[in-house]
């Protein structure tokens, strides 16, 4: 992988990437310097030609390891359609404006705190980003806001703060133009509880307290397996999470429990599996549904684990029995 840079005051602004691999982990250092900044159309296909050949001409190129390397063929550019996923330094603090426009297969996102400067239209027509993981400052500041509000789709965000780790389902939104002929006007109509999770959030940092009160809202207006993810993130790593909040989750969760643990087996996720039956403690018959479940997927790690806690919710029954 090789990238187009420039020098600027504050350190270094990644230009454009080149190489054949569409999952891009940009350098934290060139030459010795901090690299704090994404150039304008940066991944996107929508970029000046002109402006481009000009500067791979006068241009200087570095490798993933910062190191400074030689000149690149612009046909093995990694832009639009040919970016999955893209994983910027901790060092960045600026996005430019369109950096991702139009990438249409991106998935994927990491970011810093420290980016706190995303450009207009920097996700524009990215429609199948799934995952965001950022690492917030220590005040739980970010651009998460910023970027979630260009992003309408249903998107998991992996959240850390100072060793914490937080899940967090942002479910989609649309926005619909219905007439109001007698008025003669056009109502804008929001529908999803989408735009309500993106808008929880106090001086750029996710309000976490507003965030779970508004899962009455998600039951109302999502799937059922989006609901149950977001349950499932919250239970799963509980960061910041109340008694009353949590109690919801498990309530929700002990309703549609294999439903939920269906999610983990075909994640192959058998250690949030063990970790929600701590958590939901699920009586014998729920267990033996599950066990059923597994058994139609036939799968073993599963049927184990279940039979395992029936097991032990047997012994236990015995020795009350006993006493």
């Amino acid at each position: 992988m090789r990238f187009l840079y420039e020098e600027t005051a504050a350190g270094i602004r990644i230009l454009r990437s080149f190489g054949g691999d569409p999952s891009v982990v940009l350098p934290e250092m060139v030459e010795g310097k901090p690299v704090t900044e994404l150039g304008p159309y940066a991944f996107s296909d929508h970029i000046d030609q002109k402006d481009l050949e000009k500067v791979i001409e006068t241009g200087r190129f570095c490798r993933e390891d910062g190191e400074t390397a030689d000149g690149t063929d612009e046909n093995l550019s990694v832009s639009g359609e040919k970016v999955s996923e893209v994983f910027l330094p901790e060092t960045l603090k600026k996005i430019g404006r369109y950096a991702f426009y139009n990438c249409r297969k991106l998935k994927k996102i990491a970011l810093g705190g420290t980016c706190m400067d995303v450009g207009a239209g920097a996700f524009t027509g990215c429609h199948q980003v799934e995952e965001i993981w950022i690492t917030v400052q220590s005040d739980g500041t970010s651009a998460l806001r910023e970027i979630l509000t260009e992003l309408p789709e249903t998107i998991r965000v992996d959240w850390k703060k100072e060793g914490l780790k937080g899940v967090f389902w942002f479910p989609e939104f649309f926005e619909e133009g219905v007439e109001n002929t007698p008025a003669r006007i056009l109502e804008n109509h929001i529908h999803g509880s989408g735009l309500r999770y993106r808008n929880c959030f106090a001086r750029n940092s996710l309000n976490i307290r507003e965030y779970d009160e508004l899962f009455p809202y998600a039951k109302a207006w999502e799937e059922e397996g989006v609901v149950l993810e977001m349950a499932l993130g919250r239970l799963l790593f509980p960061v910041e999470l109340g008694e009353k909040a949590e109690e919801h989750y498990l309530s929700h969760i002990r309703e549609h429990l294999v439903e939920a643990a269906r999610i983990l087996t075909k994640e192959k996720d058998y250690r949030s599996l063990g970790a929600l039956l701590e958590r939901v403690k699920p009586d014998r018959e729920a267990l033996e549904q599950l066990l059923s479940m597994a058994q139609e997927q036939k799968d073993m790690e599963a049927v184990s684990l279940f039979m395992d806690r029936l097991h032990q919710n047997t012994k236990i029954k015995r020795k009350v029995f006993e006493l």
